[in-house]
């Protein structure tokens, strides 16, 4: 495929079902991961209530203004998002003549057709080498995705093969209050986490990730997570998350929340 060729696997108003089942670089057939994979997205997103999805909507929008923020300066006519789910992240984000948007899970990109239909779709698997051309789109966008891939360094470093730049959203979420919220509910990352987790970091894990794919950082913000989030807001949840808060405004910083409550990660790069 030549430099800059739109690929015929991506159809406007539709997605592809065997988008990469191609091989290269090593990578295993979309077939022996699919099978491999024990998280069932289809199901993840056919069950999820009403509630839900009106919750992951507002964290979306939230997730859009501070992108929107780190993005302003410059100027995109192409992005791709893969792992994007519904589409509500890919969708706010303004001044782009395309989004495309990627995801392994026929049952997200059937419900993100239906309410986003002018976005292009296609079916990919993001632990395999990705099915586009050397910087084919202006920016790609990988917003809560890296948390979920066997091989999260491999898919930074094909992310930054097929776009220009790139715009990360990725969770912090190694942190005190969380590891003891994960015991008392009994959970862990891996295959078995509820959300499909495979890795938990820290800002010091997730720089280690970034050199290891020789990605350059323009610009990043590290954001706690608002109590406007919090899905299931226990009383001692929100006190903390308000201690953490105010210890961080009075001596300006946000160690407190780095160490105890964890957030997100926003950044653009590009490779080095």
């Amino acid at each position: 495929m030549r430099k800059g060729e739109k690929n015929e696997e991506i159809y406007k108003c539709g997605y592809s079902v065997g988008a990469n089942l191609a091989v290269n670089g090593g990578f295993e057939s979309l077939k022996e991961r699919t099978m491999a994979k024990r998280v069932d997205y289809n199901n993840i997103y056919s069950n999820s209530s009403t509630e839900h999805f009106v919750w992951v909507k507002k964290a979306c929008l939230w997730k859009a203004g501070i992108i929107h923020d780190l993005t302003k300066n410059k100027s995109f006519n192409s992005i791709l998002e893969i792992g994007t789910g519904r589409g509500d992240v890919l969708d706010a984000l303004n001044g782009f003549e395309r989004k495309i948007g990627a995801d392994i899970s026929e049952e997200a990109l059937k419900q993100h057709k239906l309410i986003y239909p002018e976005h292009e779709l296609v079916k990919i698997d993001a632990d395999e080498r990705l099915p586009f051309a050397d910087d084919q789109f202006d920016c790609v966008l990988l917003c809560d995705i890296l948390e979920h891939v066997d091989k999260p360094v491999d898919l930074l470093k094909e992310a930054s093969r097929v776009g220009k730049y790139l715009i990360l959203k990725i969770p912090v979420e190694k942190a005190i209050f969380v590891k003891i919220m994960q015991k008392i509910r009994g959970l862990d990352y891996g295959i078995n986490h509820p959300a499909g987790h495979l890795h938990c970091w820290n800002l010091r894990d997730i720089y280690s990730l970034l050199a290891k794919a020789k990605i350059n950082i323009i610009d990043e913000k590290f954001w706690p997570t608002p109590t406007m989030l919090l899905e299931k807001k226990f009383a001692v949840k929100i006190i903390t998350f308000r201690i953490c808060a105010l210890l961080d405004k009075v001596f300006s910083t946000s160690f407190f929340n780095r160490t105890l409550l964890g957030g997100s990660y926003f950044a653009v790069g590009q490779k080095c």
